[in-house]
């Protein structure tokens, strides 16, 4: 149930509280061609609806050393089970043989609880270059 707040002129009002949402951070390093991975980011993201999950923020096409991935997603869900679901969803089984030429190493990070309302919804582009120590 909602709180209730009064209102200057006394009037009751029902405040909305902040929707919740467990992110999560996948880091991809590719094995294959550029377009290979963007087909495999595609199909990976068309799973997020059926755990309620969604897209909070993307870099792509990012300069990367060995070291750094070259693509990085920022997903949030509802809940633990929705996380669950997403991770161990079986139609991933259908894109393997994709994942497998597409994906040299994969890193999921994250699992934090935040209020929507603090995040405005973004893509980046890029992510910053490392400082040379040359």
């Amino acid at each position: 149930m909602s709180p209730q707040q009064k209102t200057a002129r006394g009037n009751v009002r029902t405040v909305e509280e902040p929707e919740r949402r467990i992110g999560i951070t996948l880091q991809l390093w590719r094995a294959g061609s550029s377009r290979e991975l963007e087909r495999y980011v595609r199909r990976l993201l068309k799973l997020l609806p059926r755990h309620r999950g969604q897209l909070e923020r993307r870099a792509r096409e990012v300069e990367a050393g060995p070291e750094r991935p070259d693509a990085v997603l920022v997903l949030s869900f509802p809940d633990g089970p929705a996380v669950e679901g997403f991770l161990r969803d079986p139609r991933r089984d259908d894109f393997d043989d994709l994942a497998s030429r597409a994906l040299a190493q994969s890193l999921i990070t994250g699992a934090r609880a935040h209020d929507v309302q603090d995040h405005d919804p973004v893509e980046v582009t890029a992510l910053p270059q490392a400082e040379s120590t040359d």
